[in-house]
């Protein structure tokens, strides 16, 4: 009975044997499997192999891009940007510290005069009088006494010499009265002598002196002498002398 046991014991553990030899094959197999895997992840039997990797996209992409077979390749002008030109950094002043501005007080200005403007000068008339005016007793005449009164004198050119000129008049009036004498018509008073007479020596009146033109142009200012009743200031003398420049 014994020996019956072990030889059917033996019969039925050879399949059993054979299985497990064929489980360790099948892992052994499984193992190199994964290892090569490990090494090759997209070897053919990987069913989770990875996607492609970044060569081959960009080798695939490049595929796609090229012209077929036999076909030259046309180049493409591309635009390329001139670059700028070179910028070289300008050194910047350092800044400083800027004052406070500080209120100083204002000099009120000074008001100006307005320059007047220039004035002419005037031009002085022909003859102007020479001298002043004086009253003395008339004696030119014998036995005219104190009823005579009148008004006298000379001429004078520009050098002081006496001017006897016939175009010349001395024009003496006022009071109603109106009178002219020529220089040089009374040599009494010197070579360019004249005299007016007025009249009576007790007449105490303002009277006007001028020189004129023959034709009554003014050649002097107007003058005013005043007679008196006095005897011995009878007689006005009063003498005109030109101008230089005429």
């Amino acid at each position: 009975m014994g020996m019956g046991y072990n030889a059917r014991g033996e019969g039925e553990s050879r399949p059993l044997d054979i299985l497990t030899v064929l489980v360790i094959l099948l892992t052994v197999l499984v193992l190199l499997c994964y290892g090569v895997i490990f090494f090759q992840p997209r070897i053919f039997f990987n069913p989770f192999k990875p996607g492609p990797s970044a060569e081959e996209q960009l080798a695939a992409l490049l595929t796609s891009q090229a012209p077929p077979p036999g076909t030259p390749a046309t180049p493409t002008a591309t635009n390329t940007p001139s670059l700028p030109p070179t910028w070289t950094p300008t050194a910047t002043g350092t800044p400083t510290n800027t004052p406070t501005p500080t209120n100083t007080p204002t000099n009120t200005p000074t008001p100006t005069r307005t320059p007047r403007p220039p004035t002419a000068t005037p031009i002085p008339p022909p003859f102007t009088k020479y001298g002043d005016v004086t009253y003395t007793k008339y004696d030119k005449t014998p036995g005219t006494g104190c009823w005579w009164m009148g008004i006298a004198g000379q001429v004078l050119n520009r050098n002081g010499d006496p001017l006897a000129d016939s175009n010349l008049r001395v024009h003496v009036w006022g009071g109603g009265f109106d009178g002219q004498s020529t220089p040089g018509q009374y040599p009494a008073y010197g070579p360019a002598g004249w005299e007016v007479y007025l009249g009576h020596h007790d007449q105490e009146e303002e009277w006007n002196v001028q020189v004129v033109h023959v034709n009554g142009t003014p050649l002097s200012p107007v003058y005013k002498v005043k007679t008196t009743s006095d005897c011995n200031s009878n007689l006005v003398l009063i003498n005109f002398r030109q101008n230089r420049g005429y």
